[in-house]
């Protein structure tokens, strides 16, 4: 047996041009039954290949670098394989170690889409849904698109904004009442509920609604809010 079929690391030899001299048998159960000498571009993905050919051209003229990258490979079978694949250069070609993370790019892929299929939810609700921090000025990490219909302002100049947070659209009137209503229901663990004017871009004033949690560590310790606030046309007198 082969000293490098011990390794459970996928390890390739390859010749100057490429091709496969010798691969160990993490490689071959990889990627299948040895086919003798073969381009390895050859299982490279279609859209991959041009990142490889440009690896191996850049390793020639540098043997001191090295290419670490994530590639998609087709299985002779037809699956597709992601790989992470570290390729260096030596004085008769090229030595590749591969990882197969397919399971875990699937994933990835899945909680893109969830991720995208609930922001565009979000994105498509009236009002503005928010997750921010607990701070006199209510910096927000995320808001929801309804924000320009709200207040006039696209979500992306209060997102993460210290020029610019939310609370300066808070009535300077209803500014301590927001704080001391929010404080009051996070340090009982409790939902709060608000009625108070905001400053939209125009000029205008609007009373909203809103309605928040907040995100708290194991230790009770509040780390963050989260909630909707809606236009409404009156509101109760606040207090």
């Amino acid at each position: 047996m082969d000293a490098l079929d011990a390794y459970p690391v996928a390890l390739v030899q390859l010749d100057n041009d490429g091709c496969v001299r010798h691969g160990n048998r993490a490689w071959w159960r990889l990627m299948g039954d040895d086919p003798g000498e073969v381009a390895l571009v050859e299982w490279v993905h279609q859209e991959d290949r041009s990142l490889w050919d440009r690896a191996l051209h850049e390793l020639r003229a540098r043997q001191d670098m090295s290419f670490n990258q994530r590639l998609r490979f087709v299985h002779p079978a037809g699956g597709l394989r992601w790989l992470e694949v570290s390729l260096t250069r030596g004085e008769s070609g090229f030595f590749l170690a591969a990882h197969d993370v397919t399971v875990h790019k699937r994933r990835e892929i899945a909680l893109q889409a969830s991720q995208r299929s609930a922001l565009s939810l979000l994105d498509g609700m009236p009002g503005l849904i928010y997750r921010g921090r607990n701070n006199r000025d209510w910096t927000m990490e995320f808001v929801s698109a309804g924000c320009l219909a709200l207040t006039g302002h696209p979500a992306e100049r209060l997102m993460d904004s210290h020029d610019f947070p939310y609370g300066r659209l808070i009535h300077p009137a209803d500014a301590d009442y927001v704080w001391r209503e929010v404080q009051y229901a996070l340090a009982r663990h409790q939902p709060y509920e608000l009625w108070y004017r905001i400053c939209c871009a125009d000029g205008s004033l609007k009373d909203v609604w809103e309605k928040g949690v907040g995100i708290y560590s194991d230790t009770g310790e509040v780390l963050g809010i989260e909630g909707a606030i809606f236009e409404v046309v009156s509101s109760p007198a606040r207090r």
